[in-house]
């Protein structure tokens, strides 16, 4: 999910991002069954979730915010270091929209909860959004 500077207008992006043969000591942690397992969901699934209301809430910060697959190579476990194609971005994972009824944009508590934690969204189980919901 990105924070869309310029109200919903896309981004052209013709490269594909590769995982790097050799990763940051940062994510030295990370399982390669994790680097290396597919993404499930698509951009036609994700263009139905969004016009059936499922990711976003309504309200004029709708427009402020956009979601896309994630590219080849790109991970959940992965941080905004500088990110070359999206410059203001979170992970989120799919359950969260589907299962569990978050939306975007998250409400006042949600994202004073993320940040009083210092995590992403995607760090929370997927069952604690429930209870956080």
């Amino acid at each position: 999910m990105a924070e869309n500077p310029d109200n919903n207008q896309d981004i052209a992006v013709a490269e594909v991002v590769q995982i790097p043969r050799e990763l940051p000591d940062i994510y030295r942690w990370v399982s390669p069954d994790v680097l290396g397992a597919p993404c499930t969901v698509d951009q036609d699934y994700l263009d139905e979730l969004k016009s059936f209301g499922v990711i976003f809430g309504g309200g004029e910060l709708e427009r402020r915010y956009r979601v896309e697959v994630a590219r080849r190579g790109e991970r959940v476990c992965f941080m905004n270091l500088n990110h070359p194609r999206i410059p203001h971005w979170l992970w989120v994972n799919e359950v969260m929209f589907t299962k569990f009824g978050v939306q975007v944009p998250f409400t006042d508590f949600q994202r004073r909860l993320v940040n009083r934690a210092c995590i992403a969204p995607s760090q929370l189980h997927p069952n604690a959004w429930a209870s956080i919901r």
